[in-house]
């Protein structure tokens, strides 16, 4: 996967704008439908609002309080395809819900809620191996709560419910895995590409006038169809094209990494505000927050504003992390969770519905849509897909083209993707997978062993190749890492990884979960001032530009 404009001069069936989850989803759909598919992104691919995650890759089990069973299932069955096509990203992952009282949010209300999810999943491990199967759900004594979630210690706990779902070890690999795959059945694919103006004759959109923001040329990509994937940047793509009371409306999605673990599986746990789902047939009467075990931390999550300004403007404030952080202590007010404890910030934009003119509360849209700007604003062969959630990516890109695919004309109407593995997801069994690639991998170290197993599944030996013969490429970047100096070759040779924080927040995972250390950025640095024939100048300026990404 390699970064060559010159394969962007032909005419394309199809090209996606956004290099997001969905522009990467949505770009192997169309190659395993036998269009001829580009893909660009005016950033880097990841670098948006899909590497804002809990990193779970969940069933709907909250869909049930809406009676909403369609969204359930489109979410079981999504969940149930990424454990299969991406085995060595996404695992099973233990959720609890603590219960209160004997109402709505007691335990007999859960039991049935936990019966239910099993019934609508009941097709859940359908093809999965054994690794990957989801138990059923159960109900837990109070005891077995607080021993597990000892963070919950509340005296009004009377219990919980227990359910699976899965959990993405990283979701940018997962994005990664998706790109690969495309690239590799005929894909071309750029990042730093901005598409600056959609090109129309006869109101017939026929590509896009982009620019290469490396070099600064301009040209032109030609696709019989355009569909954009933009997220909060669709309305700057059609401003010309749509009056300003249009635009479409999104909200700040946040979440904080707290620098220690609170429990070894996920949970639940209300906040002390007031907040009511004007949607829900049931509603539980408090907001509830999310914790997730990862990487040795945890991932608190969602907070949600409107937002009304340019997506471009959007930054997270230190007054927004202390709003957000008075939730958690809400939530958890035993932890006595600092600020100096929250090691980053996760944040993106999600469309919106409406805002609660009393509570001030976001009511997120709740469905993706494909808009055809033929109909919104006199632009045929231009679509939109304005999307709500990582877990059905894949899903709402099917169905982004299945339409494609009518308005072409042509384009296979199997649907291949639900089937066909994910670069590195080539896995029968994931157990055999693990146990053999630990044997044959046995001149690494443990954690880079697993590490590398699991990011890069049966395509570990592609990274280790570019060692070339070099021992030394074989090693850990530095003494606290488990990332390969090879990993960071084949990223910038096979993965057009072209700044240091490319390389930190997006091709490894040094970075996404807070500041890299000191020794593990400068080792990177070197890496890639060598590769890349960076100047001491570059070298230093790439480094101050990835550390401001963690200043509010």
């Amino acid at each position: 996967m390699i970064r060559d404009l010159h394969s962007l001069e032909e005419e394309f069936d199809l090209l996606v704008i956004g290099g997001g989850i969905y522009g990467a989803t949505l770009t192997w759909d169309a190659v395993l439908r036998g269009l001829r598919v580009a893909l660009i992104e005016k950033k880097d691919f990841a670098s948006g609002t899909s590497s804002n995650s809990l990193k779970i890759i969940h069933g709907g089990l909250r869909y049930l309080q809406h009676a909403d069973f369609i969204r359930m299932r489109e979410s079981i069955t999504e969940r149930r395809i990424l454990l299969r096509i991406a085995p060595h990203l996404v695992f099973p992952m233990r959720c609890v819900m603590p219960t209160f009282g004997h109402a709505m949010k007691g335990p007999e209300v859960m039991r049935l809620g936990l019966l239910m999810n099993d019934l609508f999943s009941a097709d859940r491990n359908r093809g999965l191996d054994a690794a990957h199967q989801l138990p059923r759900g159960k109900i837990l004594t109070k005891k077995q709560v607080l021993q597990s979630i000892p963070a919950v210690n509340r005296k009004d706990v009377n219990g919980g419910a227990m359910w699976y779902d899965g959990h993405m070890i990283n979701s940018e690999r997962l994005l990664f895995s998706f790109l690969h795959a495309a690239v590799e059945k005929g894909a071309v694919a750029a990042n730093y590409v901005k598409a600056e103006k959609v090109l129309s004759k006869n109101g017939r959109v026929y590509g896009v006038q982009a620019r290469d923001l490396l070099s600064g040329d301009s040209f032109d990509v030609r696709a019989k169809m355009t569909i954009t994937t933009l997220g909060p940047w669709i309305n700057d793509l059609i401003a010309d094209h749509r009056p300003e009371r249009e635009k479409i409306q999104f909200s700040t999605a946040m979440n904080l990494i707290i620098n220690r673990p609170l429990a070894k599986m996920a949970f639940a746990a209300p906040t002390r505000a007031a907040f009511r789902d004007s949607d829900a047939l049931i509603n539980k009467g408090s907001r509830m927050l999310f914790f997730v075990p990862w990487r040795g931390k945890t991932l608190a999550g969602t907070a949600h504003k409107p937002y009304y300004g340019a997506a471009e403007d959007y930054s997270v404030t230190e007054a927004d992390i202390g709003e957000f952080l008075d939730q958690v202590k809400s939530s958890l007010p035993d932890e006595k969770i600092r600020r100096d404890e929250i090691d980053h910030v996760h944040a993106g934009l999600l469309p919106m519905s409406g805002v609660n003119k009393e509570s001030g509360d976001v009511t997120l849209t709740k469905h993706f849509d494909i808009i055809d700007h033929k109909q919104k604003d006199g632009l045929d062969g231009l679509l939109s897909l304005l999307t709500v959630k990582y877990t059905t990516a894949r899903g709402v890109s099917e169905a982004a083209v299945d339409r494609i695919v009518e308005k072409l004309g042509y384009g296979d109407k199997s649907r291949a993707s639900r089937s066909t593995p994910v670069w590195g997801g080539d896995i029968n069994s994931t157990d055999q997978f693990v146990g053999d690639g630990m044997t044959n991998l046995h001149a690494l170290p443990d954690d880079s062993k697993e590490h590398l197993l699991h990011t890069y599944g049966s395509r570990y030996r592609d990274v280790l190749a570019c060692a070339n013969g070099n021992p030394r490429m074989a090693e850990p970047v530095s003494s606290d890492s488990h990332i390969l100096k090879a990993e960071i070759i084949f990223a910038i040779r096979h993965e057009m990884a072209y700044t240091l924080s490319d390389m930190l927040m997006r091709r490894t995972e040094l970075g996404t979960a807070g500041l890299a250390t000191e020794t593990q950025i400068s080792a990177v640095a070197d890496l890639m001032t060598q590769e890349l024939q960076w100047t001491p100048e570059r070298r230093n300026d790439e480094i101050d530009d990835y550390k401001k990404i963690y200043k509010s």
